[in-house]
């Protein structure tokens, strides 16, 4: 019971602070979001309204660093944002530091003094103000929502609130995966509490469980190798697998062979990620949600992706075995994770 008692306790927990933060965003007078209804149109009204510039520049960010960053100058304000981070992704870290200068948080620009409760009001004003941003996106485009394609249910398809509980459930198994494959990592969430598993439940966890993986993903991005994302790739179009079945198999082949070179201390190679280049609508979670759904799928069911990881089997094991004659405790404590095919899937279409 303690559990689910404790899971209950802090989602009345997120409600009240939602809504003391709504009060506060109203409170420090925030525009609305204006036409066309980007972070950086809105970062430039914010700037009006405050009379203070409010800039947005996409600069390169290495893994060690945030994915933004506040600059404070005499008369302007200035947000470097990682350029490669995916639109979604990318409009919830401006929103971040949005939400440090409209919150009047202090904090230096390389966050050597972070506090976590600071951080995380911060995250979770962003996920208030994306909302926001978004409800203004969508109804000024009320011809889209009555036609929303997502939404339609083709002839033969599952009905759409199922294929949402299924994306959702691929969702967590993906979110676990990369919790545990890196479990000295401290991602920025919306509480300071220990992260725990929780089944997703409706559009607002959906987007907070998309963000995490975006910024464990980017963690791990200094290990992703583009010759493993260009393997597996050819591997799938060898057995004719459409575009996307494609993607989420070379996806999920260099995330599993990324988590294991950082898990064996293998030292990072080149800074660039074909995981965080594409750009996606930054409105459009459900789609989001599907790829990342799809890439998960792939990662733990696909034999595609456990040929891959077994090609790369050799250089990884080497390294373990080294490790394991000097220290017979795996590195970080933690077993390294199978992300092979499960048996109950052999096919290559298993993505």
């Amino acid at each position: 019971m303690f559990g689910p008692a404790l899971i209950a306790y802090q989602e009345v927990w997120m409600l009240l602070a939602r809504a003391r933060l709504s009060r506060r965003l109203r409170e420090a007078n925030v525009p609305p979001p204006p036409a066309p209804y980007t972070v950086d149109a809105w970062c430039e009204a914010i700037g009006r309204a405050r009379g203070r510039d409010l800039r947005v520049h996409d600069v390169r960010l290495g893994a060690d660093l945030p994915p933004g960053l506040l600059v404070r100058r005499a008369h302007v304000d200035r947000i470097l944002v990682d350029e490669a981070l995916p639109a979604l992704a990318r409009a919830q870290t401006v929103l971040h530091e949005v939400a440090h200068v409209v919150l009047e948080h202090d904090g230096d620009v390389l966050h050597d003094d972070v506090d976590p409760a600071v951080e995380a009001e911060a995250e979770l004003a962003a996920d208030l103000l994306y909302r926001q941003l978004t409800r203004a996106a969508s109804a000024t485009a009320a011809a889209h929502a009555a036609m929303d394609v997502s939404r339609m249910r083709l002839p033969g398809a599952m009905p759409a609130w199922w294929a949402d509980r299924r994306h959702d459930w691929d969702l967590l198994q993906l979110w676990m995966t990369l919790r545990e494959g890196m479990p000295d990592v401290a991602l920025v969430s919306t509480s300071t509490a220990a992260p725990v598993p929780v089944e997703i439940r409706g559009s607002r966890q959906r987007y907070r469980t998309v963000i995490e993986i975006h910024e464990a993903l980017r963690v791990l991005r200094p290990w992703c190798s583009r010759q493993v994302y260009a393997s597996a790739a050819r591997r799938a179009r060898r057995h004719r697998l459409d575009a996307a079945a494609v993607a989420a198999v070379a996806e999920a082949a260099t995330v599993a062979v990324a988590l294991r070179r950082r898990h064996t201390s293998l030292p990072p190679g080149a800074d660039d990620s074909p995981l965080l280049s594409e750009r996606h609508d930054p409105h459009d979670v459900r789609a989001e949600a599907r790829r990342l759904a799809r890439m998960a799928r792939a990662l733990h069911e696909s034999p595609l992706v456990a040929a891959e990881i077994a090609r790369r089997v050799p250089v990884v094991a080497a390294v373990a075995a080294e490790d394991a004659m000097s220290d017979p405790t795996p590195v970080g404590g933690t077993p390294v994770i199978s992300l092979a095919a499960t048996p109950r899937d052999r096919s290559p279409s298993a993505v």
